[in-house]
């Protein structure tokens, strides 16, 4: 029985970590060969848009907060302007419903 224990407890962590809910991005770089043009986006947090109401970075394409990809944001890179958000350059492509970032910087 002392042996059983720490498995069943070792399987219901795994399974409760597994299943938050939470939709997590995947950084995927553009397909090679693809060439994209930096254009400067507004960038806010998802706490600051109206129908996401949680952090993340999310980047206005087309008329359309999308969520903005690149393994060098953080979680919250543009939590601290609020509902002001920032202007960001970025090259990159929409894939999957995400702006996903070939590279980024904020400009004044």
């Amino acid at each position: 029985m002392r042996q059983l224990l720490p498995a069943v407890l070792l399987t219901a962590s795994l399974f409760l970590a597994a299943c938050t809910g939470e939709k997590t991005t995947t950084y995927v770089p553009p397909p090679t060969g693809t060439t994209a043009t930096a254009q400067t986006l507004d960038a806010k947090c998802g706490c600051a848009i109206e129908g996401v109401g949680k952090c993340g970075n999310y980047v206005l394409v087309d008329g359309k907060y999308v969520p903005l990809v690149n393994p060098t944001l953080g979680k919250m890179e543009f939590c601290a302007q609020g509902k002001a958000g920032a202007k960001i350059e970025a090259s990159g492509a929409m894939q999957d419903g995400q702006f996903v970032a070939a590279n980024w910087k904020r400009v004044p």
